[in-house]
């Protein structure tokens, strides 16, 4: 595992230390009628400075509870500058129940360990297994010669978990996504793919890799329609991964697509994945960096063992499409679902069964023309790790909860004295 931390000069420590860090008292809410595990609390550095004369050079944000205790939190640089813009913190919440947090400043040095619930891993795979915080997808891959994506990299790619699921990309021209079910709420990833361990393409303690993509989407990968034909985003071009940031209950990478060729035009894409502590999915934001006029993006689900598509509103503003089927590669049961916007949601469709390009795919299309980003989300619930997921209902009544929460997050109000 990793950690990031700032490095600050023993001067700077000392100086720190002899001022009065600033303090601050926080009302954080639950809209909701319900209990929700892990609601999110998300302050930005503008946020803050509104609130104090300044904010401490070489500290980082702390949040605690009314008894002293740390709330599991990080602060995150997410422009790359070295400075952190974003405390991010996760906390539970009874129905419309409010607490009272106190936000303080810590140096590095005193900051809180936290229980570590996520984890993005690239390692090369080379003696040790170095890990890559950046690193270009390879070129000339395609599903008949792949085997010099699992000569090049751990795992084929980036792969990312928390508690309860994984999931990998293919880091070459198919840009796959593949999903690791798993059994432990341990971070295992840093270990899986190594030679001489046993395939995670066969059951483990841990848990395995239970998909089979092929030449579909598989669990999300993206796609865009021009002119209403499928193009698989970075299927030419050049791209490349790049990890944003990482912590113990969130953590962030970039894949970024440039001259991208489709239909006689040249697009850069940025999908940016997110995967947070206790869900069961991951979060993608897709832009199209300088593009005007931009197509379309199609995102999907593999449908080699499944033939059934649900489709249905979960709240007034999203719509899951799920499968729920034997399509584990052990024959279990998994449920896969997009959860979209609504208002973003321009059709859903089913691809041909075989062919070039994009097959056996249940897809989304989202409509990219606003000056927006397209948020996704992608779940995978596996009855072995967790039974009720055997039960479609269950996985409906779950998927419209995570709605709800994301509809309505904490709210999150400063006291002022």
């Amino acid at each position: 595992m990793k950690t990031t931390a700032l490095i600050i000069t023993g001067a700077a420590l000392a100086l720190t230390a002899c001022m009065q860090e600033p303090e601050l008292k926080l009302v954080v809410e639950n809209p909701l009628d319900a209990a929700r595990d892990d609601a999110r609390i998300l302050i930005t550095r503008s946020e803050l400075s509104g609130h104090l004369s300044a904010i401490p050079a070489h500290s980082l944000p702390l949040l605690t509870d009314q008894q002293g205790t740390p709330v599991p939190c990080q602060a995150d640089d997410v422009d790359g500058d070295g400075s952190w813009d974003e405390l991010f913190a996760l906390t539970d919440l009874g129905p419309g129940e409010t607490k009272t947090l106190t936000l303080t400043f810590k140096g590095p040095d005193e900051y809180p360990a936290f229980a570590i619930r996520t984890n993005i891993r690239l390692g090369a795979n080379q003696s040790g297994y170095p890990e890559l915080e950046s690193a270009e997808r390879l070129e000339g891959v395609s599903y008949d010669n792949h085997a010099l994506t699992e000569e090049a990299y751990q795992m084929e790619g980036p792969a990312w978990e928390n508690d309860l699921v994984g999931f990998r990309n293919y880091l070459d021209q198919r840009n796959g996504m593949d999903i690791f079910g798993k059994r432990t709420s341990e971070m295992v990833l840093d270990s899986v793919g190594i030679a001489g361990r046993q395939s995670y393409h066969e059951p483990d303690w841990w848990g395995m890799d239970i998909l089979k993509v092929n030449t579909s989407l598989g669990a999300g990968s993206i796609a865009c329609m021009v002119e209403d034909s499928l193009y698989r985003v970075g299927d030419n071009g050049s791209g490349m991964y790049r990890l944003v940031f990482e912590g113990p209950v969130r953590s962030r990478m970039s894949l970024d697509y440039t001259d991208w060729k489709v239909n006689g035009r040249s697009l850069a894409v940025e999908h940016q994945i997110d995967i947070v502590a206790g869900t069961r999915c991951y979060e993608s934001m897709v832009t199209f960096p300088g593009t005007r006029e931009r197509p379309d993006l199609v995102t999907g689900i593999v449908n080699m063992h499944s033939d059934q598509l649900f489709v249905e509103p979960l709240n007034d503003r999203y719509t899951m499409l799920m499968t729920h089927d034997v399509q584990a590669e052990d024959t279990s049961l998994l449920a896969m679902a997009l959860v979209v916007p609504s208002q973003l949601l321009v059709e859903h469709g089913v691809t041909r069964d075989e062919g070039e390009g994009i097959t056996q795919t249940y897809y989304a299309r989202l409509d990219a023309s606003g000056d927006h980003p397209i948020p996704y989300r992608f779940y995978a619930l596996w009855e072995k790790e967790d039974p009720r997921w055997a039960s479609p209902d269950e996985v409906i009544a779950y998927l419209k909860k995570e709605a709800e929460c994301w509809s309505h997050p904490a709210s999150v109000q400063f006291q002022e004295d």
